[in-house]
């Protein structure tokens, strides 16, 4: 604009009345929430937030390249607006809020969504219409979901099973469905007298969880091994022996896709076993999912990947004692993302 030039404002009623409505409909907010989240998991996932601190750092020293420093400059000063960051001349650092966001718990909330999810959640429009199939066209990431998993578990529920390990003075503890081993790793650290073994069909989890146990010097007293949590006949001969306290998280949940009846057997196999030693335990970790507000997320995934629904604790006390195994006790952690049960179950004592 020149000096002389004039700014003119029009005032279209039709433009103002669609943005009004766009405004009233929480349409921009829900579109920055979106941005902001997935920032964040990138500056996560990209090693930039591990550089980050409540301390002024150079721009420089967090960019892991030269040639990227003006493209993560651009990218903090986003978050600035958001109040995720703060600069001072060429130095950045964490406000109150970021910290907070950036940390491993709460950003794993994020990443459970935009990374593990995210895949499900960008072809809804197809898995919708009909073009794209679950498990076919559309997939949710494995490895990031274990990843999340692993975090969020320890923050609400890892301290509850450690607590009923030592209760029960187990000296074995079998992970069905382990992962990438991130539940026993924690067990056997806090435990040095407990051994540990891990179960999961995914070839390379539990490679990767045999490195980690390496790496953390407790390869003597870890064993993961490729096999089918739920066959129990085809478990070695070193894992039926060696464990008395079996835990299963989000494992079982999947099978009500085939009806309480596929629950009912699939805790009979794990019942022959508890009943051939009275001293075994088996902690089975699953979330319950109601249909409201708090649980809209996680209902949405699960309505997307065609998963068996978690069911209510009576759902599952019904299957147990089908079954003929007693549950003891139910534990629950309140005021979590995630609304877990604990059921503590032993072989019916009357069988």
């Amino acid at each position: 604009m020149t000096a002389d030039s004039k700014s003119v404002e029009v005032l279209d009623d039709e433009v103002q009345h669609t943005w009004k409505s766009v405004a009233e409909a929480g349409a921009g907010e829900l579109a920055s929430s979106y941005v902001l989240s997935t920032a964040i998991v990138g500056l996560a996932n990209s090693g930039v937030a591990d550089r980050l601190s409540g301390d002024w750092t150079p721009l420089a020293d967090l960019a892991p390249k030269p040639e990227l420093a003006d493209r993560i400059g651009k990218v903090l000063r986003f978050l600035e607006l958001r109040g995720v960051v703060e600069s001072q001349g060429d130095a950045w650092r964490t406000t109150q809020r970021g910290a907070r966001l950036l940390d491993e718990v709460a950003e794993s909330l994020l990443g459970y969504y935009v990374d593990a999810y995210g895949p499900v959640l960008h072809d809804i429009g197809g898995l919708l219409n009909g073009s794209k199939t679950y498990g076919t066209d559309v997939s949710r990431d494995t490895e990031a979901l274990g990843l999340r998993c692993e975090v969020l578990f320890r923050s609400f529920g890892g301290n509850l099973v450690r607590d009923l390990v030592r209760e029960r003075g187990a000296r074995g503890v079998l992970d069905l469905g382990c992962g990438t081993g991130g539940l026993l790793l924690d067990l056997v650290r806090d435990n040095p007298e407990l051994r540990g073994f891990g179960l999961d069909i995914a070839e390379d989890a539990i490679t990767y969880a045999g490195r980690r146990a390496a790496e953390q010097g407790v390869a003597d007293r870890l064993s993961f091994l490729v096999g089918d949590a739920f066959r129990p006949q085809e478990w070695p001969a070193e894992v039926v022996d060696g464990a008395d306290f079996y835990v299963a998280v989000g494992a079982l949940h999947e099978h009500f896709r085939d009806g309480e009846a596929a629950v009912v057997d699939m805790l009979g196999r794990y019942a022959e076993l508890l009943r051939a030693d009275r001293n075994r335990t088996l902690l089975l970790c699953e979330p319950e999912l109601f249909v409201d507000t708090e649980d809209a997320n996680f209902y949405l995934i699960h309505v997307l990947t065609e998963q068996g629904f978690p069911q209510p604790r009576e759902g599952w006390l019904k299957v147990i004692e089908a079954a003929g195994l007693t549950c003891k006790r139910v534990f629950s952690a309140p005021n979590t993302a995630f609304r877990f049960a604990y059921y503590e179950i032993v072989a019916d004592q009357s069988s």
